[in-house]
């Protein structure tokens, strides 16, 4: 099983920045900054305070990794992108479809790629 430090590697590789959140100075999780492939901002939020799992433990963060990967359908994310209407009208649907179709693809991968 891979470290945390090896799975951050990847993740940062996969040119996904990650942050560590905390509150009052305790780590809850981690904040990844990522892009799609079309430029549209994808926040990825892990946050172990309510499973009462620990952000350091490698298994915590796969399950967490998993859970967030799948917790957002395709069409929920162009849904929620489209509420906003900047975005509305720089992308078509077939674009946003495109765009976070291969987005999925690439969380996926990522998943297959850290699990390893």
């Amino acid at each position: 099983m891979k470290t945390l430090k090896q799975i951050f590697n990847i993740i940062d590789e996969a040119e996904i920045t990650i942050y560590e959140y905390k509150e009052n100075g305790k780590l809850c999780g981690y904040e990844l900054k990522s892009y799609t492939l079309a430029g549209v901002n994808e926040i990825l939020f892990l946050d172990f305070r309510e499973e009462h799992q620990d952000p350091k433990n490698v298994k915590d963060f796969l399950i967490e990794f998993k859970s967030y990967v799948n917790c957002e359908t395709i069409d929920e994310r162009i849904d929620r992108n489209r509420e906003n209407k900047a975005y509305k009208n720089a992308f078509t649907l077939q674009e946003s479809l495109t765009d976070f179709t291969r987005f999925d693809e690439k969380l996926r991968e990522l998943l297959k790629e850290i699990s390893k």
